[in-house]
């Protein structure tokens, strides 16, 4: 993120409730976790980070001209264990892009996740992109109570078509519009589908949703993602402030996103700095789940060198530790002295790739596994040693 020109920022994590009401809607607020302090105000676990950014930017930052390029990571609760899979605690790293406006603005945020998606590891990942204007078009062509809409959003947002189509059994829908609704969670594919969903709505909020798409997905080929992209239209975020371009990522053999997003141009208003805004979330833990699912499970980094001393080498070993970590090396230096056969072991114990020995200002041994070991000065061993920074 920090390449791509977003700036690091530390977010709280415990907000007053009156602050996330201003940008959460009534089923995000209930699934907070809240209690009083000791001056009597009621505070809650942020349970996301975006209302905390759109506070930040619209007090602290809101002297910053935009547009706003940030990103944080932390920790975020929530009480809703089956949506967390009974993991009440998740973390985040997320990146808004606050005060740009258009589909070039929406395409370079769906771009920067599926970066960050490659960078965390995964090497096969899709991309579903939609537009919440389009399902809204929809809602404003049927007429239908607004309990029943909230119910009809709720079904599709879970994916739980049984009950979008009993729910739809008891209105009074005409024929069309009701095999409207049940073909909604259905479009999904390539360009294709923009033309099929056309032929569907007869409404300008959902044919202007559709153009966007089209264009957003054209812009997304020039950044080389033409084969990760899929249009899914029948995507609704469980968020209520998206206001257009959504898109959710997702890695092999997991049914649940693991990159969330889209632009929310009205809840900066909310806060008192009317802004465009767009942005997403990696959820990390489901990251690490897949990839420790993979053929290859991750390893940890190995530790370049293993540093022991014995009798007068204990200055020696720090500053030749010292010296490797400035070159970008893991170096672990001994906290006691130890013979060449107990160094051996420890090294051994460390995974480490290499074993120092100091033994005086000016000897030290080079153990390397599989080659015998060397006697060098500190000074060669260091420039050995450096000389192999990123050639493994």
């Amino acid at each position: 993120m920090r390449r791509w020109g977003y700036r690091h920022v530390i977010t709280p994590m415990v907000e007053s409730t009156d602050v996330l009401e201003l940008g959460l809607g009534s089923e995000q607020r209930r699934k907070l976790f809240k209690f009083t302090d000791v001056g009597g105000e009621v505070v809650a676990l942020v349970g996301e980070r975006t209302v905390p950014v759109a506070r930040l930017v619209a007090g602290k930052l809101r002297s910053t001209p935009l547009p706003l390029r940030l990103c944080y990571a932390g920790p975020v609760m929530s009480s809703d264990a089956g949506r967390f899979h009974q993991r009440r605690e998740r973390y985040q790293v997320g990146a808004e892009l606050v005060g740009a406006r258009g589909t070039y603005a929406d395409a370079e945020v769906i771009a920067l996740a599926a970066r960050c998606l490659e960078a965390a590891g995964l090497r096969r990942y899709q991309v579903d992109v939609g537009h919440a204007e389009f399902f809204q078009g929809i809602m404003d062509a049927v007429k239908l109570p607004d309990a029943v809409k909230a119910g009809v959003r709720a079904a599709l947002a879970a994916r739980d078509f049984v009950a979008l189509e009993q729910l739809l059994e008891r209105t009074a829908l005409r024929s069309a519009e009701h095999e409207l609704l049940l073909k909604f969670p259905a479009l999904r594919g390539g360009t294709e589908i923009l033309e099929a969903a056309s032929g569907l709505v007869r409404n300008r909020r959902s044919e202007w949703a559709l153009k966007e798409l089209g264009r957003v997905r054209e812009l997304l080929e020039v950044y080389g993602l033409g084969e990760t992209v899929r249009l899914d239209l029948g995507a609704i975020r469980d968020f209520d402030y998206y206001t257009g371009i959504i898109f959710e990522g997702y890695g092999p053999d997991l049914g649940r996103p693991v990159a969330q997003g889209g632009r929310y141009d009205g809840l900066l208003a909310r806060f008192g700095r009317p802004a465009a805004a767009t942005g997403f979330v990696v959820q990390l833990d489901l990251v690490w789940e897949m990839l420790l699912r993979a053929a290859r499970p991750p390893s940890s980094p190995r530790l370049a060198a293993a540093i022991a001393w014995s009798d007068s080498g204990f200055e020696t070993a720090l500053r030749l530790g010292s010296t490797l970590r400035l070159f970008g090396m893991h170096a672990v230096v001994d906290t006691q002295a130890r013979d060449h056969e107990d160094a051996v072991a420890w090294s051994r114990a460390l995974h480490a790739a290499n074993l120092v020995v100091c033994h005086n200002p000016t000897s030290v041994s080079w153990t390397t596994p599989g080659r015998r070991t060397k006697k060098l000065s500190p000074d060669e061993v260091a420039t050995r040693l450096a000389s192999t920074v990123g050639t493994r």
